[in-house]
């Protein structure tokens, strides 16, 4: 006997029509959990709907464009918002009104209302009214609300010729059931359930009449659930305090896992506890791995280049983050040729999308292939990874994906005889395929464009980068004949770069060679990567130092992306003229790299200042440096909040100036020319993993020195080496 087909309530609907906003520079409150992140303003509403900026988001859907709280009751004040210490965001406010009916009486703040919200399967939200009045109230209170499911391409701006079908939305009982299918034939749906039931309950709207004796409180919540394919489930109405719990011990036992580090600067203190709670709330579930997203609100999804580098920068820290982000690239890494999203065999994806866009192939990313770095990349994580835990077994596994990687670098550069360059080959491609991918970020000193195909400075340290790391990793793999191999073709390509790329009477390299053979004199923060990557000899590298160095290009906020004083200049850019994070961070490590102290603590001092700036701590993707003097510091509209390699780059700027160095194939790490920059004078780092050890460190500033000591190492042994051969103490 067949069971009854249950009628569906979605049977008719209209096209659907974008109708997208601006929330203008509003103050965010962000919060993301697994595949979904909400970003609301400081009230903690998705106001004016359609918003670009805000809303609840899943898999790279909005399933929330609209959400408000209104009082009509009296006028509602913001008081605070918080975001960090607890599992959710927690946003206060208050109810005035005139208790007395005398024109000249005070207002009475008589009703506090506390707003938390959090991410649970869903958008949960407990909104609280507490009654300080001493009579009963009467309180008329409203929740609107809408769901425009735009894809996260329509959100940045795409224009499409046309949208799928907004179902009509079902209220059934408590809850509303908005609908939409996509051109991909995908049914979206966003429930949004009321709990205790609404007074009344429309498509768009739910009222609530609440009535409060003297000191007391009620509670209305509200739980959202995205979903795709099929009838939405009913949301279980969990405690909010169960929810919360569980939340919050799912983030203490990713910080049991991590590196803890305790100053004495509440700056610094204040900076990395954000830093390692944007680390954990980017990691997104895909399989059997939690891959870093590369920021909110634009990009929370998987990058290749963005994840292998945050997770390089925040090694010491936790590095698990690295090992997931090797399986998961090594996992889409590219098999054939396809002109459409750039894939190539052995190239590592540049960025993954999931939604109703990219399934309807409007867009490439299903993986998108157009990243000329992340290859590279690819190679030196694997063995910073292998160096920092020794982990073998995930070495062995990657050995494919390895190898594929330099079988793609030999092809794009002959085994190391050539540069490599990029040149887009699909019309929704990116025209500039470096970590500056903005389509005038590659320019000559004079404002012209360059000209494809391009070979940036810092591709090439990168591959020089990787073939020697490869040299060292096939050698611990016992692989001696092709670890001698790439070894060789690593000094092949250095000296190419050195040959080609040397500016002799500008005393640097050239930021790239365009396609008409131009070598582009740019003054760029790109060249720093070279000493990263340890390409240039001693003289070259404090060349190169020096020219970044100074006033043009350094801030009181750190490095800018392009020097001042050049027709390109603009402090207002993407890439032009900004300061970003990570930038400065791989640039202070390539200053280690060649003992280059002095200006690694000034680069980790410029980042304090940036962070003391921020009211909330938390480091942006970029910010502007601006005023004569560079003292007064600016948020780039519309940069990502938290971003993965920005929240990453304090433990890079740590592991630069405190020298670090690991070797865990030989049991060993190593601390060179230690420093601690003011206004740090303490420092203490618990539970470090090294290979199978655990280790903690303490480092004292006393002057323009610095103290190692308190050290205690438990596991496996683990030789730690101090080595102040250059001043450092």
């Amino acid at each position: 006997m067949s069971t009854p087909v249950e009628p569906d309530p979605f049977d008719d609907g209209r096209p659907s029509i974008l109708e997208l906003a601006s929330a203008r520079d509003v103050e965010t409150l962000v919060r993301a959990r697994g595949a979904a992140f909400l970003v609301t303003n400081r009230e903690g509403n998705v106001a004016p709907a359609g918003a670009r900026e805000l809303g609840l988001f899943e898999s790279d859907t909005r399933f929330l464009s609209f959400y408000e709280l209104r009082v009509r009751s009296g006028d509602v004040a913001y008081l605070s918002a918080e975001s960090s210490s607890a599992p959710y965001n927690q946003i206060d406010l208050m109810l005035s009104g005139l208790e007395r009916e005398s024109v000249l009486g005070d207002p009475q703040h008589f009703l506090h209302i506390r707003r938390r919200q959090l991410l649970d399967d869903g958008f949960v939200e407990d909104v609280a009214f507490t009654n300080y009045l001493r009579r009963e109230v009467s309180l008329d209170v409203q929740i609107a609300f809408d769901a425009d499911f735009a894809d996260m391409f329509e959100v940045r701006g795409l224009q499409r010729p046309r949208r799928g079908v907004l179902r009509t939305p079902v209220v059934d009982g408590a809850r509303v059931v908005h609908g939409y299918r996509g051109l991909d034939d995908v049914e979206y749906r966003t429930t949004i359930a009321f709990e205790p039931a609404p007074g009344r309950l429309q498509q768009h709207v739910a009222d609530f009449g609440l009535l409060l004796a003297a000191g007391e409180s009620k509670s209305i919540e509200v739980r959202v659930l995205p979903h795709r394919k099929g009838k939405p489930p009913r949301l279980a109405p969990r405690p909010f305090a169960e929810r919360c719990s569980e939340a919050r011990a799912e983030a203490e036992a990713f910080r049991a896992g991590s590196t803890r580090f305790r100053c004495d600067d509440a700056v610094m203190q204040q900076t990395l506890d954000r830093s390692s709670a944007d680390l954990y709330s980017l990691r997104l579930p895909r399989g059997e791995h939690r891959l870093l997203a590369a920021g909110i609100p634009w990009f929370a999804a998987p990058f290749g280049r963005d994840s292998i580098l945050a997770s390089y920068a925040a090694l010491p820290f936790h590095p698990a983050l690295a090992r997931d982000a090797l399986g998961f690239l090594a996992a889409y890494q590219g098999r054939k040729h396809d002109d459409f999203t750039e894939e190539e065999p052995g190239k590592i994806l540049h960025e993954l999308r999931f939604g109703e866009v990219t399934r309807t192939r409007e867009m490439p990313h299903s993986p998108y292939y157009g990243s000329v770095d992340a290859t590279p990349l690819f190679v030196v994580l694997a063995d910073a990874y292998f160096r920092v835990t020794g982990d073998r077994a995930t070495l062995d596994a990657l050995r494919p994906a390895l190898l594929a990687a330099l079988g793609w670098i030999d092809a794009q550069s002959d085994e190391g005889r050539h540069f490599v360059t990029y040149r887009k080959r699909t019309e929704r491609g990116l025209d500039n395929q470096g970590w500056k991918d903005s389509w005038d970020s590659v320019v000559d000193v004079d404002g012209t464009l360059a000209e494809p195909p391009v070979a940036l400075c810092e591709v090439q340290g990168y591959c020089v980068d990787a073939y020697s790391r490869a040299a060292r990793l096939l050698g611990a793999l016992g692989e001696p004949a092709l670890s001698a191999t790439y070894a060789e073709r690593g000094e092949r390509l250095r000296e190419r770069v050195e040959d080609e790329l040397w500016l002799g009477a500008e005393r640097r390299y050239a930021y790239a060679i365009d396609g008409r053979g131009r070598r582009l004199r740019t003054v760029v923060s790109n060249l720093g990567h070279l000493l990263w990557s340890r390409v240039p000899t001693e003289e070259r590298a404090r060349a190169v130092a020096e020219a970044l160095m100074s006033p043009a290009s350094f801030t009181t906020y750190g490095i800018r992306t392009l020097a001042r004083g050049q027709a390109p200049f603009n402090p207002l850019s993407y890439h032009n003229g900004t300061i970003w994070p990570h930038d400065n961070a791989l640039i202070a490590k390539g200053f280690a790299n060649y003992r280059i102290h002095d200006h690694a603590v000034a680069l980790f001092a410029a980042l304090h200042a940036a962070c003391a700036a921020f009211r909330d701590r938390r480091i942006p993707e970029l910010f502007c440096g601006l005023g004569g003097d560079d003292g007064m510091l600016v948020r780039y509209p519309v940069a990502c909040s938290p971003q993965a390699w920005a929240a990453a780059a304090p433990f890079l700027l740590l592991q630069a100036t405190l020298g670090m160095h690991f070797d865990a194939d030989r049991g060993e790490l190593l601390i060179r020319d230690p420093r601690l920059p003011a206004p740090l004078g303490e420092l203490t780092i618990e539970g470090m993993r090294i290979a199978g050890s655990r280790v903690s460190l303490r480092f004292l500033r006393a002057g323009d020195r610095c103290h190692v000591e308190g050290l205690t190492v438990s596991g496996a042994p683990l030789r730690v080496l101090i080595d102040v051969s250059a001043g450092g103490a």
